[in-house]
């Protein structure tokens, strides 16, 4: 596992270059009641601490998308430097981005491309079967649109779970199935800030159209990835964490 030792050091104010747009730079000690938020304040941190990496970690992200094909592959390394920030451990952007995109790329487009496309069809569904002129046409569509829904919640887990453990396709299937019901209401929050966010983006319209090239591919994955983590560590770790509990108790 990575270590969590934290160096703080004070560099003062100072323009920023590429290093600190893609890398960051730290803010200086803080009071220790503020080093370790949860919930909404562990959120909002993170664009104070990491606000420069947020956007230049954005800007990787659609630059490594634009093939198409890629794009399971960029979400997988977007969620290994999100987790990184999110758990506090030290992380190199670029690094760490390029080595989940590499070293996970086949997990990442089977399982990836897998759910995505399970999606797309799912929305054909909701289009399709209300027009049919079937009598249960539209019953076959609430459904379409339910699957729809699990499947792409079932991605808030699936690529955080490809960028940190080696589980296999049929266990990544499983798992990311499962968490949608098991940790419910972090699956339904995800679904309700993501839409409050992209109601707001097109609202907004054309004021809001620098926002997603710019920050609001990190915003919805700092979302996901932040929701990801309570039931990866309740429920995929928790044999790690029993043994560092347990390890530091005989310390």
């Amino acid at each position: 596992m990575y270590s969590t030792i934290r160096v703080i050091i004070d560099w003062g104010p100072r323009p920023m270059n590429l290093y600190g747009f893609f890398y960051g730079r730290s803010k200086g000690p803080e009071k220790a009641g503020k080093n370790d938020p949860k919930g909404p304040l562990l959120f909002l941190s993170m664009f104070k601490w990491h606000f420069g990496r947020l956007v230049g970690l954005n800007l990787l992200f659609v630059v490594t998308c634009l093939p198409v094909v890629t794009i399971p592959c960029a979400m997988t390394a977007m969620s290994k430097v999100l987790g990184l920030m999110l758990n506090r451990r030290i992380c190199y952007p670029v690094y760490h981005y390029r080595h989940a995109f590499t070293d996970e790329w086949k997990r990442s487009s089977l399982v990836g491309w897998l759910f995505l496309l399970a999606v797309v069809a799912s929305l054909l569904g909701v289009w399709f079967y209300p027009r049919s002129g079937l009598s249960f046409g539209s019953i076959l569509g609430g459904l379409c649109l339910f699957l729809a829904a699990v499947l792409l919640l079932g991605t808030v887990y699936l690529f955080p779970m490809i960028a940190f453990t080696d589980l296999g396709v049929r266990q990544l299937i499983n798992n990311s199935l499962l968490l949608v019901f098991l940790c419910l209401p972090y699956s339904v929050l995800v679904l309700l800030l993501d839409a409050a966010f992209l109601i707001l983006l097109y609202v907004g319209l054309p004021y809001t159209s620098p926002i997603i090239p710019i920050l609001g591919f990190s915003f919805l994955g700092l979302i996901g990835n932040q929701a990801a983590w309570q039931a990866l560590h309740r429920y995929v770790f928790k044999d790690d964490a029993a043994k560092t509990a347990e390890g530091e108790n005989k310390a």
